[in-house]
């Protein structure tokens, strides 16, 4: 025992191997399933790990349901399997278009991916953890997973860390910065309300700006960010703004803490909103998100440390883009593929948040 703290040491024990791949993705988010799609198509033998029962992580399961700055003015940047999705989407009625914005239906989205995922013969595994890894000297040979099923094994040549908190990295000893509790970003509760007049209330807001402020901050919410918009449904609005600070994504205590914080949260605004916005007067909720939206966690100390400097920089290995989706409109981040990556690991690439 060290201090307060009590160890039990687990008996060594073999571990079925349930897979072996060219590529295994963990974690099943959109960044997951456009990596897993993509080594599908490059002829890689490939498996998707996912620790809920669904696709899409934040996307669905977290109510993230707008993607954001797809076009830089006019021009689309974001294409690819991304597009494809959202062509799926709209051929199914699932999304409404706001600008270079696009909103979605999130069991639509979770119905798409799954299809995707089969179609190319990518294998998943759901309701699954990454529980550790197996390797050396920087070279993965498997990861330990945990399920209803056990602990078991998961063999590729290569994998992807999509999990979004870098879980590959702590495994693996992979160097990875991680910001102090007090700066990081908050996390939120996302919540879907119905019966609602969505012109009456943006009118009465748009007039009284300070009251929803005053609601936000009397129901200890953060004002640094979010908001909220119409759904694809009339009368149906999702707000990004139940927001719990200080929380550490990878500590469980902070996230039980944050789950009971935000529903509180949520019950006080609907209460607010009910009582004193006009239009909001039959309002209901209809759910909260299955998974917290968390914005920072662990990052992994790549081959290459983007910074602000390197905003709007030209790279050679350019792998993703990030338009700037505000109304100044100074253009786009190039990410390279070097940020992916990281020199003390082989056969590791990072992917997503």
């Amino acid at each position: 025992a060290g201090g307060n703290m009590e160890y039990l040491i687990e008996a060594p024990h073999e571990l079925q191997v349930i897979g072996d791949y060219d590529v295994v993705v963990a974690g099943g988010g959109v960044a997951g399933v456009c990596a897993a799609i993509g080594a599908s198509r490059a002829g890689a033998k490939t498996a998707i790990i996912e620790r809920y029962g669904y696709a899409g992580g934040l996307a669905t399961g977290g109510l993230v349901i707008l993607l954001v700055g797809l076009s830089n003015n006019n021009k689309t940047l974001i294409k690819g399997i991304c597009e494809e999705i959202i062509y799926r989407l709209e051929k199914t009625g699932s999304i409404r278009r706001v600008g270079p914005h696009v909103l979605f239906d999130p069991e639509s989205m979770k119905y798409i991916l799954d299809c995707m995922i089969l179609e190319n013969n990518i294998i998943p595994y759901y309701h699954c953890f990454v529980a550790n890894t197996i390797g050396s000297e920087g070279w993965i040979s498997g990861i330990v997973t945990e399920s209803k099923s056990g602990r078991r094994v998961i063999k590729a040549r290569v994998f992807v860390d999509a999990t979004g908190d870098a879980d590959i990295a702590k495994y693996t000893n992979t160097p990875f910065d991680m910001e102090k509790t007090m700066d990081l970003m908050p996390v939120t509760m996302g919540f879907r309300v119905g019966g609602i007049n969505i012109s009456k209330i943006s009118d009465y807001f748009a007039q009284n700006p300070d009251k929803y402020i005053e609601i936000l901050e009397k129901n200890g919410c953060s004002t640094k960010i979010g908001g909220w918009i119409q759904t694809i449904h009339n009368n149906e609005a999702w707000f990004n703004i139940a927001h719990v600070e200080n929380i550490d994504i990878t500590n469980i205590k902070h996230l039980s803490d944050a789950e009971i914080k935000g529903r509180e949260i949520v019950q006080k605004l609907m209460t607010s909103l009910t009582k004193e916005i006009p239009g909001f007067e039959h309002g209901y909720l209809i759910d909260t998100n299955a998974q917290l939206g968390g914005r920072d966690s662990r990052r992994i100390k790549g081959v290459y440390r983007y910074t602000k400097n390197d905003y709007m920089k030209d790279f050679e290995d350019t792998i993703a883009l990030n338009p700037e989706y505000t109304v100044t409109q100074r253009g786009y981040a190039k990410i390279p593929y070097r940020c992916l990556i990281s020199p003390n690991s082989k056969n590791t690439i990072w992917a997503g948040r």
